[in-house]
């Protein structure tokens, strides 16, 4: 007897993501899912003890700011999407000169402030109205997986505008959202992705995903490579036990540049620092 669960989980997912449309809250899910420690939290607040899954997408979510952290000695900074503040943390660590995290849920920011009130400030805003911010405000603007819970309302561009105008002239925008070859719809295509920045920026580094897609998504990625048609790659050294993978499925990593310095404007990007499994990693200059 075929097993009900995944069609209620998938009705459940249309329903709040209408729910979502509709109240115009662009990320209906209130609750953080990627935070320290060995609980997470479901759609409906009940706390659960974490599996390895959960504890995997947390450690592949701080390798994200130890990425951007080469951006941020002396700066001021902010996180925007900070969820529960743990990237707060890791900016703060690599001597930010400031950091403001901001976040649309209530709860990881109760969170955020408990755990790191003491190292940085948090805001309720969310990533397409940034009100609260000044034009020019930050030297270095970072958002990790974000983007993609607002594509569904096509909202993305005016995020990016947001993103765009906090930040100072000159200074450094860092973001991470998921390759649709890796997530489908929960994530951007390169064609999507490429579109959105060049539109907005006139200087970008757009790095690829570390895996190779799965099942019939491979054959897009060998035509995008076929054609040219790619980011940046970089052979990155991807720690396989603390990567979230489909079962019984072997990965397979994207073959490119060794890591190192990778020149971009007046910038060396430390491409060591790059452990991008599913992701597009972009820099831009405003």
């Amino acid at each position: 007897m075929l097993s009900l669960r995944p069609f209620i989980k998938d009705m459940f997912i249309r329903v709040t993501h209408f729910i979502g449309r509709v109240s115009r809250r662009f990320y209906f899910e209130d609750y953080v899912r990627v935070y320290p420690g060995q609980w997470v939290y479901t759609r409906f607040g009940r706390k659960r003890q974490a599996q390895k899954n959960d504890l995997n997408n947390y450690l592949n979510h701080r390798k994200f700011y130890h990425f951007a952290t080469q951006f941020v000695r002396g700066k001021s900074v902010v996180d925007v999407g900070c969820g529960s503040g743990y990237g707060c943390e890791i900016l703060s660590q690599a001597g930010a000169e400031k950091v403001v995290g901001c976040d649309i849920s209530g709860y990881a920011l109760r969170f955020a402030r408990h755990r790191y009130g003491g190292i940085a400030q948090f805001k309720k805003l969310g990533i397409t109205d940034l009100k609260a911010f000044a034009d020019s405000s930050f030297d270095v603007t970072i958002s990790s997986e974000v983007l993609e819970h607002i594509k569904e309302y096509q909202q993305e561009d005016r995020a990016i505008k947001e993103l765009k105008r906090i930040t100072r002239k000159g200074g450094i925008i860092v973001i991470g959202t998921p390759n649709s070859e890796m997530l489908g719809e929960h994530g951007f295509s390169f064609d999507e992705i490429k579109k959105l920045f060049a539109a907005n920026f006139k200087s970008f580094c757009l790095f690829e995903n570390a895996l190779l897609p799965f099942g019939e998504n491979r054959l897009t990625w060998k035509e995008r490579l076929k054609t040219g048609q790619t980011g940046v790659i970089i052979s990155q050294r991807i720690d396989l036990s603390e990567t979230v993978l489909p079962e019984d499925t072997g990965a397979e990593l994207k073959s490119g540049l060794e890591p190192g310095y990778y020149q971009f404007g007046h910038n060396n990007i430390n491409t060591k620092l790059l452990h991008n499994t599913h992701s597009w990693i972009i820099v831009a200059i405003k």
